[in-house]
């Protein structure tokens, strides 16, 4: 359920309520709260509103509007206070009172203030991604992401590139990285994938370092599950990008044993030969077993 003129309908409804206040009686604290608020007068209205809570108690109608009138000057702290408990009285104001929370959450971030808009939008949060509005998706996902909460950030990124026609180029870098922070680098490898066929010479340098790092986690993770095949493809991207180059010498090697098990020979020892060319002063940890393996292929399998 996408949660988008509820708030708007609150308030056209409170104008309604307003201009229907009998003309024989007196008015109600309620029904002055309406007016006011209709007229704009924000404060005088919560004032009238908070009479009707002595008053009337903690009733449903109460409660709404004095969310909606703290809503719409972004004081996260109060709308919670009113709204949380009709949440928990009556879950059917659930749109209602996410679509309130949301204006309060618009009005902090506006204020600059992505903590507050977090903090209003936690209820909204629990009760459905669904209730969250489309515009709030990005602004939420970025400070989940700068308070290094992965596991929240990464479902609003994905929900924020669906939700958009045209999706900024650096938000799919930003939503690989999530995905790769949280180790999950097999979903990261799509999101980079589609960033770097969009970005520029200058911005895919430093994408391409994680991207290699993703591609031989994942490499080493399908040979472990018998994928060699899938493997062999991921190095091979890896080794043809040549980055992260501290773990090209790596990448050739489990090649050229995949290669070796395959009955490939002569690609085998061309990746083995390339480990020592990555090693010209014959010092890494690899050397001494792609020697080996080279005189095997030269001398004893061939």
């Amino acid at each position: 359920m996408r949660i988008g003129r509820h708030a708007t309908t609150i308030a056209l409804l409170l104008a309604a309520l307003a201009s229907e206040a009998c003309g024989g009686r007196d008015e109600s604290a309620l029904e002055r709260g309406d007016r006011l608020l209709a007229a704009g007068e924000v404060d005088a209205a919560t004032a009238e509103y908070k009479l009707a809570l002595r008053q009337e108690g903690e009733s449903p109608e109460v409660l709404l509007r004095l969310g909606h009138a703290y809503a719409g000057r972004g004081d996260v702290e109060e709308t919670l206070q009113y709204l949380l408990p009709l949440l928990a009285a009556d879950s059917s104001r659930a749109p209602a009172v996410a679509a309130e929370l949301s204006e309060a959450a618009r009005v902090a971030l506006e204020a600059g203030s992505p903590d507050n808009m977090a903090r209003a939008l936690g209820p909204v949060l629990d009760l459905g991604l669904g209730f969250v509005p489309t515009d709030l998706f990005l602004p939420l996902a970025r400070h989940f992401a700068g308070l290094s909460d992965w596991a929240r950030a990464a479902p609003l990124y994905v929900a924020a590139v669906e939700a958009q026609e045209e999706v900024p180029t650096e938000v799919l870098l930003e939503t690989a990285r999530a995905f790769q922070e949280l180790g999950g680098c097999r979903e990261a490898l799509g999101w980079f994938e589609r960033y770097l066929e969009r970005a520029g010479r200058t911005e895919r340098q430093g994408a391409l370092w994680q991207y290699g790092t993703c591609l031989f986690e994942v490499a080493t993770a399908d040979r472990a599950e018998g994928r060699e095949k899938d493997a062999e493809e991921r190095l091979g991207i890896l080794i043809d990008e040549g980055v992260p180059r501290t773990l090209l010498d790596r990448a050739h090697y489990v090649r050229g044993e995949i290669r070796l098990a395959h009955g490939e020979l002569d690609a085998a020892e061309e990746d083995f030969l390339a480990v020592l060319e990555l090693n010209p002063v014959r010092s890494g940890p690899l050397v001494r077993l792609a020697e080996e393996r080279i005189r095997e292929i030269r001398y004893g399998m061939r």
